[in-house]
C-alpha cells in the first residue's frame, strides 16, 4: 500500500475505494468508485490492487475534488466521489454500483 493510502486509511470495498480525511471532529470519510479511478486515473483494471494504486497516482486531483465535495452536506456521512468528479481520460468503467452502462445495476 502506497503512503497517500496508508495516510488515509483507504481500502478497497465492492468497486469502491473508501477512505479519510481530516482529524478529530473534522475527520470525513469520502469513497471514490472505481469507475472514477479507471476513467480519469487510468488503473489498469477494477481490481483492488489496481485501484488501490490509481488512487495514489490520482493524489492532487483526489484531494481537491475531496475539498470542493465535503462542503456538499451528506445524509450517510459518507461523501462520494465519482466520474463526474473528475476529467476522463478515457471511457473506461461499468464496474461501480450505479455508475457505467452494466444493465444488472
Amino acid at each position: 500500500m502506497g503512503e497517500f493510502a496508508k495516510q488515509t486509511n483507504a481500502t478497497y470495498e465492492n468497486g469502491y475505494i473508501r477512505f479519510f480525511l481530516g482529524e478529530g471532529e473534522n475527520r470525513r470519510q469520502f469513497e471514490i468508485s472505481g469507475d472514477a479511478l479507471l476513467q480519469a486515473f487510468e488503473a489498469r483494471d477494477g481490481t483492488g490492487n489496481a485501484l488501490l494504486e490509481a488512487f495514489e497516482q490520482g493524489r492532487d486531483e483526489i484531494l481537491a475534488a475531496a475539498k470542493t465535495a465535503s462542503a456538499t452536506p451528506t445524509t450517510d456521512g459518507i461523501i462520494v466521489l465519482g466520474s463526474g468528479d473528475f476529467e476522463p481520460k478515457n471511457d473506461r468503467g461499468g464496474i461501480s454500483p450505479g455508475e457505467g452502462d452494466n444493465p444488472l445495476l
